[in-house]
Parts: C-alpha cells; sequence; structure tokens
C-alpha cells in the first residue's frame, strides 16, 4: 500500500508518515522497485499503536523509549507499566493546574466589576 492510502486508512498526514520512519517510531519501510514505499497492515497497526499511546499523553520521544523498552520483550513490562504512570501523574497534575486556573477565572467573572474591571482601567491608563 502506498504512503497516501497509510496517511487515508490513519489520518495521519504523508509528512508524519514519513517523520515518524526518519526518527525511528516506524522501522525502515520496504520498497518496490521504483522505489516507492511499500507499507502493509503491519504499518496501520503500528501506525495506530502510536496514536493511541499520543491520545493518553505520551510524547513523541516517550513513544520511543516505549517502543525500545518493548523490543527487548517480558524484561521491559515494568518499566513500560512504569512509563504509564508517569505519564498519568503528569495529566493529574495537568488537570489541577487547569482547575486552578478555572477557579481564578470564575472570581474574576465573579469579582469583575468590583475587581478586574478597576484594576484593567487602572493599568490602563499608561496606554493612552
Amino acid at each position: 500500500m502506498t504512503i497516501k492510502e497509510v496517511a487515508e486508512k490513519t489520518g495521519v498526514s504523508t509528512d508524519t508518515l514519513r517523520y515518524y520512519e526518519r526518527i525511528g517510531l516506524l522501522p525502515a519501510v520496504p520498497r518496490k522497485a521504483n522505489g516507492i514505499r511499500d507499507y502493509d497492515e503491519f504499518f496501520i497497526h503500528l501506525v495506530s499503536f502510536i496514536q493511541d499511546l499520543k491520545s493518553v499523553g505520551f510524547s513523541l520521544e516517550a513513544i520511543l523509549d516505549y517502543i525500545k523498552l518493548a523490543k527487548l520483550g517480558e524484561t521491559s513490562n515494568e518499566a513500560r507499566k512504569q512509563m504509564i504512570i508517569e505519564v498519568q501523574n503528569i495529566l493529574l497534575n495537568k488537570i489541577k493546574v487547569l482547575y486552578t486556573m478555572v477557579e481564578k477565572n470564575s472570581y474574576h467573572l465573579e469579582h469583575y466589576n468590583d475587581v478586574l474591571l478597576p484594576q484593567t482601567n487602572k493599568l490602563m491608563y499608561r496606554f493612552k
């Protein structure tokens, strides 16, 4: 299958597929005699796997590390599980930060006229 077909099936752009191959997220893609990449179903599954890890907060660098560990086999099961725990902790911390931001924004909304608006007006005199 061509790179365009893989892009259509996975929703990942052709540029991204080439990038994934260049950085080692995808193994070298076999090529036809004319030099055109010749993907098989394995690549569809691997790209879907990468997308799944990205969707739960893994960076591309972390996915590379995860795949390197996975290549070691069962001896890396615990290390891979630990990576998932670390990503989850990062996400939970981001949620806490976002929640704090929402609380502060709610305060600004509740006190717009008596706090934020006067503060804004006081600061804006220098812009006139």
